[in-house]
């Protein structure tokens, strides 16, 4: 096989993990907003003065009392705001926006490398049958 053989399909391997790898954060983005969702449903569902169950671990709830309209927000690591239940509910909201806008880019770009890779798969294809019906003329 030529050099220049080589070096493309180098590049069409590397242009498939690269796929792979957005492949892989587009859809730990969309679980990442389902979570979300779930959290803004739950919120908008939740009433002060009533009893909840509240996930501690898998299979594993414990009852509580909502005693306010609050809750507690991570704004970064270990670092948590009070704050009211709408306020949380539009954070959460922007979370998927966000995230919305993160999903579209890595469309996007999976869309381009895709197009590349279908490119540069028809160039070797090309190149290879060509190599081959030289040998076979050359035998």
């Amino acid at each position: 096989m030529s050099e220049e053989l080589k070096q493309k399909a180098m590049a069409l391997e590397i242009y498939n993990q690269q796929l792979q790898m957005i492949q892989s954060e587009i859809a730990s983005i969309r679980a990442l907003k389902s979570e979300i969702m779930k959290s803004i449903k739950t919120i908008e569902s939740v009433k002060v003065d009533e009893e909840t169950l509240i996930p501690v671990g898998p299979g594993v709830f414990l009852k509580a009392k909502i005693v306010d309209d609050k809750a507690l927000i991570g704004v970064k690591s270990d670092i948590y705001v009070e704050k009211p239940f709408s306020e949380v509910v539009e954070d959460l909201k922007k979370s998927i926006e966000d995230l919305d806008n993160a999903e579209k880019e890595g469309m996007k770009k999976a869309e381009e490398l895709a197009k590349a890779i279908t490119a540069l798969r028809k160039e070797l294809q090309t190149e290879i049958q060509k190599a081959q019906q030289a040998q076979e003329k050359g035998q």
